[in-house]
């Protein structure tokens, strides 16, 4: 009997449409979020790891953590490869890395973690990742592990958002990307018009779901660099589902 050869490293190949820009005419970051999940499903489901998968035995991967490096992004226009790979689990983390190429030029370096939801009780499962696969990917990181502290976000400046339709996902969550557009659009228009994020850092810390009210919170840390770290918290709790630094 064959045995099924897996591949290690993920690679699509795709152009910058109309719907994937901003106002300055390169991808919006949650955009590119959206590619991030698109490929890694796509790679989950070929290591026999994937959505349906998971989800025919109970389970559910839930992203827990992301860092995005950015030295540009791509264009209206462009065409750009993707590429991602998974470095196999810390703990209840499992990371997965990714890579944006423009020709020969990486432009943009990312990490991820995620944990494997039981979805009856709520616990982290750990299940393995081929071994071969990870063994050719053995240290073979996108970019090292940024250190990021998240200061308590004390400014009075909130908005509130009331978890809609858009919103929600095929697990009947807020999608990850749907996070990322809650944060920018928090942000001067002035600002997002000269500026392009540098590092994007996201903890995604508690379910949200249909109905539920997120109060987002925004206060600058830095001048130089341009920092700000952003805070959702869920208006009935009180409770943080989501802390982020951005960095322009």
């Amino acid at each position: 009997m064959q045995t099924k050869a897996y591949t290690p490293i993920w690679s699509e190949e795709f152009q910058v449409r109309s719907f994937d820009i901003g106002l300055n005419r390169t991808m919006r970051i949650s955009r590119l979020c959206s590619y991030f999940q698109e490929v890694a499903g796509k790679h989950a489901t070929h290591l026999d790891v994937g959505y349906r998968f998971v989800q025919q035995a109970g389970m559910v991967w839930v992203l827990s953590r992301l860092y995005i490096l950015i030295n540009k992004l791509p264009e209206w226009g462009q065409e750009f490869k993707l590429e991602t790979w998974p470095l196999g689990n810390e703990r209840i983390f499992y990371r997965r890395d990714y890579r944006v190429n423009i020709g020969q030029e990486t432009v943009v370096k990312a990490v991820s973690f995620w944990i494997l939801l039981d979805l009856k009780t709520r616990r982290p499962i750990v299940i393995p990742i081929n071994e071969d696969v990870l063994k050719a990917n053995d240290g073979l990181y996108s970019m090292l592990m940024p250190s990021v502290d998240f200061p308590p976000v004390s400014s009075e400046e909130t908005e509130i958002r009331v978890v809609k339709y858009s919103d929600l996902d095929q697990n009947r969550h807020v999608n990850n990307a749907r996070y990322v557009e809650w944060i920018f659009d928090l942000f001067d228009l002035d600002i997002l018009e000269k500026a392009i994020p540098a590092f994007v850092a996201i903890e995604y810390k508690q379910e949200v779901k249909a109905g539920d009210k997120v109060i987002l919170t925004k206060e600058k840390i830095n001048d130089t660099p341009l920092t700000y770290v952003v805070e959702g918290r869920l208006s009935s709790a009180k409770q943080v589902c989501l802390k982020s630094k951005i960095v322009f």
